[in-house]
């Protein structure tokens, strides 16, 4: 109950005040009617017992109506009391004995402390805790303990105080009530804070509290009044005051508020009674209304159940422990007496599969499905659902759907979808099946295509082509050609397309390669020396190439294509039409027709003399007549330059013949010539022979310079012959070229200085192994050292240097000589050319020596150049290369020869 703010109403307070002031006017006034002490204080403790007693009882009384153990302690302390007084009493109207008067002592002194130990208990744990057999125990154990111990102090203080002990136990229970009485409070107004208590509880029982205080006060006073009778009168009178605020508190806490309670309840259930009676009527409506739907329902159950008999699926329902509650008229046909399980044991194959679906659908209240399948060898789908009755699940339901046939088109449509598989693996084109842009299926070819690099591919873009496309592809490094078409199909709803994909890579790489051979033809007849012309069967043009465009002055194509061929020829009407007739035949007779002449006309409007020939020729189904044009101005040109080849050839080989047969007749008179002059030399050395004035030695130097000189002819003639007819060989080995040409360099030292020339020898390396014929390498210094001797004027130089540069030797003869015009340069190296052809030339020479030379490098596979100009001088370089010749240019040198004799015969020419 919530605590009641202090708001005391002024007639309320007055009644109170009045109230106070008839019990204190009233017991003055019985002081003075009874007039006598004794029987006074003896009434007032009558109206004491009488006020405690009635106390108690209302309280038993009232607490039927409502349970309270705090008033319940409260009356029987009260009780308690009010029967100690009456003891009191009793004792006191009776024989006043030494006995009888202690007892009265110890009852006063137990009544004195009863009302506040009870009510400090009651504050202290009753009205916490509720527990009033445990308080009351408390209550005599402390009133005991405490009674004993006011005892036995007051024992002391009597055997101390000399006969006072009825006095010194006043003060002192004075003294005890008034410390518990502070304790009270204590606990009343901190049990207040803590909302145990109203504020009308509170303000009555602080009132008691203080009374009681106030009660006690007359037994301290008693050195003031001393007089007993007045102290227990005045203490009696106050407690009486005490007692009237606690039977307020009772009446006001038991009947008051209780009477206030029921009222409220009554005011409450009629209220409720009135709801309760409007709830029955819609009761009794909802009752009618109920009786109404549970015919409908039962006709609706009928109906339910007729509809499920009739149902071609099985439908049964389980309880909890897979029992069937309920099965169908299907169900009842196809598995007999639901009732016995052992037949649904023999009949299900899979019967545990089926109790445990129907457990999982109890325990998790969700859907389930489970194949079952029977001894008779069918199988059906098993659907199970919880039976929610009242939020409460009370069953499986379980749908029975015969599966037999679907699963044998299901096995069917594996086995089909098997077999397509298997075809489509077979096959060689790729397959790609998309549902949107994910590949649900790819065959194994389509891997091998693209060597499962699937996920690099964009397949979808397949799909935004109307038509199949060519796309390229580098995967792993290799170019992949493939060719791509697709379909599009809807299969369950969903929209597929299925993409075909053909590796076109070789017939690509072919057709590139044809592309590129189209090409190569197209640009080698393009630079064909004759004009080639392709005419349709209308002998309009379809194609020309360059070299037919050069010859009739056109620049493109275009400007002849679909032209009729017979407009560009200069010829009558009978020539043209026997023009067709011969293109007619070549097209039907499928023969071809060679060397007709005919006049073209250029675009220039200039004639052109051609010759034509004319062959069949088919581009695929397409027949054309292939023209191939001669300019015949360009073939009597180079017939007229073959005529003049010929004829050269045939002048330099009779030339050649000519001195080959004239070298051979030549050498044998010079060979006695030669002989003759030896035997007379030999005889003017062995002093046979008397010579005057040196006229013999100098006709033997002379004949020997002469027949060394015509030797050296001859032999160039020779060689000169067999190199140009391919029968002159080297035989080659490996030597160091640095100390060839060093040796052969110091052996002619003293023919510079008969000219008083200075010759210089220099090379990078000391030692440079090549592949040289050293009879020829000498053969090529010493015709130039001679040149170099013969053209230089006295005083002149001669340097000669090695140098090595990667693969080859540079070998260098350079002089300070009269030098080479440089329109002389190409010449020098032809056969008997000379710069200077007049008869007073300053030296002589027949000029095939530098042709010799020319040719004995290119033998080595090496290169000769010349640098030269006039009046300073002219250098050769020689380069030959540094790797080594095969087996077949390596001949046996066994050549014998003396250096000095063939410097002589190579010097021969030089005059000094």
């Amino acid at each position: 109950m919530k605590n009641i703010i202090p708001d005391v109403k002024p007639d309320i307070k007055e009644r109170e005040d009045m109230s106070l002031l008839f019990i204190i006017m009233g017991s003055v006034l019985l002081l003075f009617i009874i007039k006598d002490i004794e029987k006074y204080e003896t009434l007032l403790h009558a109206i004491y017992t009488i006020f405690l007693v009635a106390t108690g009882v209302i309280i038993f009384n009232t607490t039927k109506f409502k349970v309270d153990s705090f008033s319940t302690f409260l009356g029987l302390i009260f009780i308690a009391t009010g029967v100690l007084e009456c003891i009191y009493l009793f004792n006191s109207l009776g024989i006043k004995t030494k006995s009888i008067m202690e007892i009265n002592i110890t009852i006063s002194a137990i009544t004195d402390l009863f009302p506040i130990l009870g009510v400090y208990l009651s504050f202290k744990f009753v009205k916490d805790n509720k527990q009033i057999y445990s308080s009351i125990i408390l209550f005599i154990a402390t009133a005991t303990l405490t009674i004993t111990s006011l005892f036995i102090i007051s024992g002391i203080c009597d055997y101390l105080g000399n006969g006072k002990s009825q006095y010194a136990l006043g003060v002192i229970i004075s003294i005890f009530i008034i410390i518990i009485s502070i304790i009270s409070g204590i606990e009343l107004n901190s049990s207040s804070n803590k909302g145990k208590w109203e504020y009308d509880e509170k303000k009555i029982f602080n009132r008691i509290i203080v009374i009681i205080i106030l009660s006690r006060v007359p037994n301290l006073l008693h050195i003031v009044i001393d007089n007993r009778n007045v102290e227990r009168i005045l203490s009696q009178i106050i407690i009486n005051v005490a007692l009237y605020y606690l039977y307020n508190y009772i009446v006001s806490k038991n009947i008051k508020k209780t009477a206030l309670e029921l009222h409220d309840t009554n005011e409450e259930l009629t209220k409720k009674t009135e709801s309760l009676k409007e709830k029955n009527k819609k009761l009794i409506y909802e009752t009618e209304k109920i009786e109404e739907l549970k015919g409908i329902l039962m006709k609706r159950e009928s109906r339910l159940q007729s509809t499920l008999d009739v149902a071609v699926n099985s439908i049964v329902v389980f309880s909890k422990d897979g029992e069937i509650t309920y099965a169908n008229k299907s169900f009842r046909n196809t598995f007999g007496d639901y009732k016995e399980q052992d037949k649904l044991t023999d009949k299900i194959k899979n019967f545990n599969d089926l109790i445990e679906s129907i457990h999982y659908v109890f325990v998790h209240e969700k859907n389930a499905e489970k194949l079952i399948s029977t001894s008779d060898n069918k199988v059906y789908q098993a659907i199970f659902a919880p039976l929610i009755i009242a939020s409460q699940t009370e069953g499986v339901l379980c749908v029975l759907e015969d599966k037999t046939k679907k699963k044998e088109y299901e096995r069917k449509l594996i086995e089909a979808n098997k077999r397509s598989k298997d075809f489509l693996e077979s096959i060689g084109d790729g397959i790609v099946v998309l549902e949107g842009n994910n590949k649900i299926y790819v065959n194994n070819a389509c891997r091998e295509i693209f060597k499962n690099n699937l996920e690099s591919i964009d397949f979808s873009l397949v799909c935004k082509s109307e038509e199949s496309i060519e796309k390229r592809y580098v995967i792993d490094g290799e170019v992949k050609y493939v060719e791509m078409s697709f379909s599009q199909y809807t299969n369950a709803g969903t929209n597929k397309t299925i993409i075909v994909i053909r590796d076109t890579t070789s017939r690509k790489i072919s057709q590139i390669k044809l592309e590129e051979s189209q090409s190569s033809y197209s640009r080698f007849i393009d630079i064909l020396p004759d004009g080639i012309c392709l005419l349709k069967e209308d002998l309009s043009i379809n194609y020309a190439n360059k070299s037919f465009l050069d010859m009739l002055a056109f620049t493109n194509i275009d400007d002849i294509k679909d032209s009729n061929i017979k407009l560009l020829m200069n010829a009558n009407t009978e020539e043209k039409m026997k023009f067709t007739d011969n293109m007619a035949k070549v097209l039907n007779e499928n023969r071809s027709i060679l060397l007709l002449e005919y006049e073209l006309i250029n675009s220039y409007d200039d004639i052109v003399e051609v010759e034509l020939s004319a062959l069949p020729f088919a581009i695929y189904n397409t027949r054309y007549i292939m023209l191939i044009i001669k300019d015949l101005v360009h073939k009597k040109y180079s017939e007229q330059a073959e005529k003049e080849l010929l004829e050269r050839f045939k002048t330099d080989k009779i030339k050649t013949e000519f001195f080959a047969n004239m070298s051979h007749e030549l050498k044998t008179p010079l060979n006695v010539i030669s002989s003759s002059n030896q035997l007379v030399d030999s005889f003017y050395r062995n002093e046979k022979i008397k010579d005057y004035n040196n006229n013999i030695k100098s006709h033997v130097d002379l004949v020997r310079q002469s027949s060394y000189r015509l030797q050296r002819l001859i032999n160039n003639i020779i060689d000169l012959t067999k190199m140009e007819s391919g029968f002159y060989t080297l035989k080659l080995a490996k030597y160091n070229i640095v100390s060839v040409i060093e040796d052969l360099f110091m052996n002619i030292e003293e023919y510079a200085l008969r000219k008083d020339i200075k010759i210089l020898f220099d090379t990078d390396l000391e030692e440079i192994n090549v592949y040289i014929d050293k009879v020829e390498i000498e053969r090529i210094m010493l015709n130039l050292l001679s040149n170099c001797i013969k053209f230089t004027d006295n005083g002149g130089w001669i340097y000669v240097s090695i140098h090595y540069k990667i693969d080859k030797v540079i070998i260098s003869v350079k002089d300070t000589g009269v030098g080479i015009p440089q329109d002389k340069l190409e010449l020098i190296f032809e056969e008997f050319s000379q710069v200077d052809k007049t008869l007073s030339r300053n030296t002589e020479g027949s000029g095939i020596g530098l042709a010799i030379v020319k040719n004995l490098v290119s033998l080595h596979g090496g290169d000769i150049e010349v640098v030269s100009e006039v009046n300073k001088g002219t250098e050769f370089l020689i380069s030959l290369p540094m790797k080594g010749f095969s087996s077949e240019h390596y001949t046996e040198d066994k050549r014998i020869y003396n250096i000095q004799e063939k410097i002589k015969i190579e010097f021969s020419d030089i005059y000094y």
